[in-house]
């Protein structure tokens, strides 16, 4: 029996010089691994085509160099001019084979069953990505989403743990050196803002590189015919220097101040003149002249001096906001000056960078592909639990008609102490002229002790023992929910980690519907046991005239005047409306009062809890089971909703 494949996510950073893809499988929470083509785990951005082929990366242009018939080769093609042939085309061609090449060497799974999330500079529009998933389309890409780069760079910081939930969620630069441009994101609470965008590439080093090693190659004069006749070649020789640069200054940043210790020594064969070797060797001189260099392009300044232009130009862009985090991201955020500039710039901001910073944004979209898979899979089983006839829902409502039971008897015996007992109290002192308006009296005294702190401080050990009851009962649903989808219990916890009732003192119970916190994003301010405190007490006004009924009783088992008998209808006469003489009032001690009226108890209780179960548990239940299911939505939001556009 063949077992079910898992879901991949493929993460597509194409660059303009050069391209990372990385998978992340669905059933899996191990970080993205960066696929391999052609031996590489990045590989240049060319693509070239006759009649042999088509062919990518560095064999693009040994095709062109050796294929026969009509060369076609595309190199440093990325554009947002997406709709231009020269865009167009071989980013089409490069993709096809990219993929068809990866599919046919079982690294990916195949162009239709693979879920693609391709990168984008953060400054394109909507209708760019829209045009730009229409391409990816029509290269084959069956499913993709296309996502700001920024997204994925925020990804990785944070699985990776260089970055915490909270810095993610406030305000954060994000600082991407790529081979063409240095772009600058803002991102405040995940929205991200374009601040910058220049021909700053870490390009222009390479090409630096390029030109001291060329002038002592022992071979220059006809490395140079063949670069002249050839000219695509040049990106490649670009693109090995590169590599070279990229591991001097990690191997430099390692080793600290010995850096010559770190110098870099790499032999490349180019496959045309009968296989000339080309020497690369980058070492402290070399690295220290490049960084010192005036560069044409840069209008006759160094990278350094121009990139701290640019740090400055964002720092103008901001309008004087301070990000608390500086990101760094791209193969060039490893050169020694990267990091004090930004430091520099802003001092109270903490800047990080990743160990492999060349990978970060391939990474972070695959990364990104599965937790919103994943994401939207748990909201969906989540909303489940909730709905009419679901576990939760269930459990709830079961909990909502006993709620009746367990508050029954709390609610009578603190009546009875807080209103019946001085509602004849004051009748005893004569502030109260006759018994008719004792009820009166204890209907307000009621109203007003729901309203009370008393209230609160009486109510809440039994509804937060109640709650935490069904809080256990709804985690052994949602615990499995949360380990089925490789997430912690947590996420679904309804107290944060920590009981309810840790959290009430000083809270309102002003709270006429559960409902009215719906988008009150993660309860701020209130939790759920002050929210059910506020609904009963919204409800508990019917609960007032229970507790006048057995008073006649109270008062015909004391006074012993006339006729009296037992009950309400004793009181009915005229005595009910009589000033009693005070002498007479006296007999009517408090303790005969809460006596009488405790051994009413049991049929007021049971009164109490009827009433809630006819009146109120329904209406109560309904408020209780949506604001569990706006609660539960609301945290099932919390960690995928930072990476959702």
């Amino acid at each position: 029996m063949s077992k079910k494949k898992q879901l991949e996510f493929i993460g597509y950073d194409l660059g303009h010089g050069e391209t990372a893809v990385a998978r992340a499988y669905g059933g899996s929470s191990r970080e993205p691994e960066i696929l391999e083509h052609s031996g590489e785990r990045s590989f240049v951005t060319a693509v070239a085509r006759n009649s042999s082929g088509v062919r990518i990366g560095a064999q693009a242009v040994n095709l062109a160099a050796l294929g026969k018939g009509k060369n076609e080769i595309w190199v440093k093609f990325k554009s947002r001019d997406l709709n231009d042939a020269s865009t167009e085309m071989p980013t089409r061609l490069f993709t096809q084979v990219l993929f068809g090449d990866l599919a046919a060497d079982k690294k990916i799974d195949s162009l239709k069953t693979s879920r693609f999330i391709v990168g984008c500079p953060s400054g394109w529009t909507a209708d760019d990505r829209e045009t730009y998933a229409g391409l990816m389309r029509k290269s084959g890409l069956k499913t993709v989403r296309i996502v700001p780069e920024s997204r994925a760079a925020l990804m990785t910081a944070l699985e990776q743990g260089y970055l915490s939930l909270e810095a993610a969620r406030s305000s954060v630069l994000i600082v991407d050196i790529g081979s063409s441009t240095t772009d600058f994101t803002y991102c405040y609470d995940l929205e991200a803002e374009d601040v910058g965008h220049n021909i700053l590439g870490s390009g222009l080093l390479d090409t630096l590189i390029l030109e001291r090693n060329l002038a002592r190659q022992p071979e220059r004069k006809k490395i140079e015919k063949l670069i002249a006749k050839y000219p695509w070649y040049r990106p490649i020789l670009e693109y090995w220097c590169r590599l070279a640069k990229e591991q001097y200054f990690n191997g430099a940043e390692k080793g600290g101040d010995n850096r010559e210790s770190a110098a870099v020594e790499n032999i490349r064969r180019l496959p045309i003149g009968g296989g000339v070797l080309f020497e690369i060797r980058v070492d402290k001189k070399d690295a220290d002249a490049i960084l010192k260099a005036k560069i044409k392009d840069l209008n006759g300044f160094s990278w350094p001096d121009t990139f701290g232009y640019a740090v400055k130009e964002a720092v103008e862009r901001l309008g004087g906001r301070h990000p608390q985090t500086v990101l760094l991201t791209g193969g060039a955020s490893r050169l020694p000056l990267v990091a004090p500039a930004c430091e520099k710039a802003f001092p109270n901001a903490r800047v990080v960078r990743g160990a492999e910073p060349e990978f970060a944004i391939a990474r972070g979209l695959s990364w990104l592909g599965r937790f919103e898979y994943l994401h939207g899979s748990f909201k969906t089983s989540v909303a489940e639990l909730v709905a009419p006839g679901g576990p939760v829902f269930e459990k709830a409502r079961t909990a909502s008609d006993q709620l009746g039971d367990v508050l029954a008897p709390v609610l009578v015996d603190a009546l009875i102490d807080a209103c019946v007992v001085p509602a004849f109290r004051d009748w005893r002192r004569g502030k109260i002229k006759a018994l008719n308006d004792v009820e009166a009296a204890m209907n307000v005294r009621i109203a007003e002790w729901l309203s009370s702190d008393a209230a609160q401080k009486t109510l809440r050990p039994a509804i937060e023992d109640w709650f935490a009851g069904l809080q256990r009962r709804i985690e052994q649903i949602t615990d499995p929910l949360c380990r089925d989808h490789s997430l912690p219990a947590m996420v679904l916890s309804l107290d944060d980690s920590t009981h309810v009732s840790r959290h009430l003192e000083g809270l309102s119970v002003a709270v006429p519907k559960v409902t009215s916190l719906e988008n009150d994003t993660a309860l701020v301010g209130t939790t759920i046991s002050a929210v059910l405190i506020g609904v009963l007490l919204a409800e508990a006004h019917l609960l007032a005239p229970l507790l006048t009924s057995p008073i006649g009783i109270a008062v015909g088992s004391v006074i012993g005047i006339g006729s009296f008998l037992f009950g309400r209808k004793a009181l009915e006469g005229k005595l009910r409306a009589a000033n009693i003489p005070g002498v007479m009032r006296l007999l009517l001690t408090d303790g005969r009062v809460r006596k009488a009226a405790k051994r009413q108890r049991a049929d007021l209780i049971k009164a109490v809890a009827t009433a809630w179960n006819n009146d109120a548990s329904e209406k109560f239940s309904g408020e209780l089971v949506e604001t569990l299911g706006a609660a539960f939505i609301q945290r099932a939001d919390e960690r995928a909703v930072l990476f959702l556009l």
